[in-house]
């Protein structure tokens, strides 16, 4: 779930570059962060989804799910507050994620059972 959220927010940011550029500018973050911001949400979306390199890039998404929230979603409205929650959720998840690892149906677990025959 986090993942599609992040996902989608990502490809999103692409639609609409310059409206992205100036709600970073509204809440006083440079510009040069954007492209790194997309490359998060749709590549770690994407690897994590896949279950490659899933523990670290589950570090990466949930500071970057806090810092989001404390960064975009300070105001006191209601809008505000659910963004807020959700981006604290997903953290969660993605802690979760980096302590449980991706699974058995994931790109790491092939990864690692081939090395192991080697």
């Amino acid at each position: 779930m986090a993942v599609g959220l992040f996902f989608t927010s990502g490809l999103d940011k692409i639609s609409h570059y310059s409206d992205n550029l100036q709600q970073m500018a509204d809440n006083q973050v440079p510009g040069f962060f954007l492209p790194l911001v997309i490359l998060l949400e749709v590549g770690g979306g994407a690897a994590i989804a896949l279950g490659f390199l899933t523990r670290f890039t589950s570090v990466f998404m949930a500071i970057f799910s806090v810092v989001a929230g404390f960064l975009f979603y300070q105001g006191f409205s209601h809008a505000h507050l659910m963004v807020w929650l959700k981006n604290i959720s997903c953290a969660a998840a993605f802690l979760l994620l980096y302590l449980n690892g991706s699974g058995k149906w994931s790109l790491d677990y092939l990864i690692q059972r081939r090395f192991a025959r080697s």
